[in-house]
Order: C-alpha cells, then structure tokens, then sequence
C-alpha cells in the first residue's frame, strides 16, 4: 500500500483521499481530478501486487499509519471510497472518525455478500489464467460501467486497471468483500456527514438500496442517486463529483485555502 499525490501538495487545501475499487491502482480518478484539483489536495490510495492484510481493521489501520506518513497532506480529510474502497472507507471512519471531515462512498461494495454469483468467483480466480482473466474482463465490461457514457480511452483505462491484478489477488479481495460485516462495524461512531452516491443501472451490485440501507446506519448521511450511471460512474464523461460536492455545498471555502498564503 502507498499513497500517491495526484498533483504537487499543497498545505493550504483541504485533503481528499480517493480509496480506489477492486483494481487499487489509484489510476482510474483522473476524470475527476481535472475539476477537483481546483479545490483539493489530491490524494490516492495504491494497492500494490501483493496480498492486503486479512481482515479490514488491519488494513484501516495501515492506513493510518501511510497518512501520517504522508507528507503535505492535512487533517482532517474528505475521504473518497469507490466500491472496494468504499468498504475501507467506512472501516477507517469506524476507527479513526476524528481525523474524517467528510465521507464521500461511491457504489460502496458492502452489498457483495447479496450477489452470490460473485461469490462464486472467489475459488474461481485461484486458479484463472491470465489469458482466460483477460476475455472475462472484456466480456464483463458492461457488468463495470454503462459503456455508451464511457470514451473508448476510458474503455481501455479501465480494462488496462482490471487486467493488471493477478488472479491470486483477486481472489484475496473478493474473499475481503465477502468477510465485509457492516454489523460488526460500529457506524454510529461516524461523526462526519456522509454522501452516498448510488448508479441506478449498476449491474454488478445493487448500490441503489444499499444507498438507502447505508443512510439508515450512519448519523448524518445523504444519498444522491445516478440514475443512468453505471458501477464504474467516476470514469463517465458527463459526471461531475465536483459539480455534485458543489450541489452538497461540500467544497472548502476558498478562504480556507488562501489562509496564510
């Protein structure tokens, strides 16, 4: 694990840690980075090749540790959970709520355990060919994203992403999806507010109720739902999580970025 800065830090912004999704390359944030450069402090998390602690409060807490390692970033953060990130997301919320400012989940992947076919792939992936991991990505592509609001090059970013991830790997990660227990999660201990953002046509979980499932759980949440979008919504040309913080009135105030300048 390591964190990489999306643009040359800045201590007079705010921080926003994206927390990447199954692929944990950190990479597939550029569309949004463009916009929120403007306001932020740009961060994300990488997970490299190897296998991830075996239980989420491990990894949070690996977490912690790169954060305040991290050098220029400020707390506390706006913390950016997409899908696998979204489950990080909130367990490091559950342990760490004093260091979170905001909380942004993006088609978080705590529903997993209600897709038994994904399941399926776990003892699957052990054993799948690089080859043969290669065709199904292609032929999952519009189980990741609605396809018709993706531009090819973001096609191509995002199978690149996914076929970059050994079997073995990806087999450990579905097995962290699957061991994912929100109940043993203490979600009221979340202080900061929370924006979830749900695809009505994500076709690899079902984001829209666990949207509205989450928002029961957690004290001070909101749910904006996406109805054309697909899982894999933060690569979509047409959507804006600059222009939705901006909707949430969530953007730091530029006078807190000019402060001491």
């Amino acid at each position: 694990m390591q964190l990489v800065n999306l643009h040359p830090p800045d201590r007079r912004r705010a921080s926003l840690l994206y927390l990447p999704g199954l692929d944990g390359t950190g990479k597939l944030f550029y569309r949004q980075r463009l916009e929120l450069v403007e306001h932020f402090n740009l961060l994300a998390l990488r997970l490299t090749p190897g296998p991830l602690p075996d239980d989420w409060s491990a990894i949070a807490k690996a977490l912690h540790q790169l954060i305040h390692q991290q050098q220029g970033l400020t707390l506390p953060l706006y913390l950016c959970g997409e899908s696998f990130g979204g489950c990080l997301a909130l367990a490091y919320s559950c342990l760490y709520p004093q260091e979170v400012a905001k909380l942004i989940l993006v088609n978080p992947a705590t529903a997993f355990d209600r897709r038994p076919w994904l399941q399926w792939g776990i003892p699957f992936h052990q054993w799948l060919p690089n080859a043969l991991q290669t065709v199904t990505t292609l032929t999952g592509l519009p189980f990741l994203a609605a396809v018709e609001r993706l531009q090819p090059q973001d096609r191509r970013q995002l199978l690149n992403a996914m076929r970059s991830i050994p079997p073995a790997i990806v087999a450990q990660r579905l097995a962290l999806l699957q061991n994912f227990n929100q109940q043993e999660l203490d979600l009221g201990k979340i202080s900061s507010p929370s924006l979830i953002l749900a695809s009505g046509r994500d076709l690899l979980l079902p984001s829209v109720e666990e949207a509205h499932k989450l928002q029961r759980h957690l004290p001070k949440a909101m749910v904006k739902i996406l109805p054309h979008s697909g899982h894999a919504c933060l690569l979509e040309k047409e959507l804006s999580l600059q222009k939705i913080l901006q909707a949430a009135q969530w953007l730091p105030e530029l006078v807190l970025l000019n402060k001491n300048s």
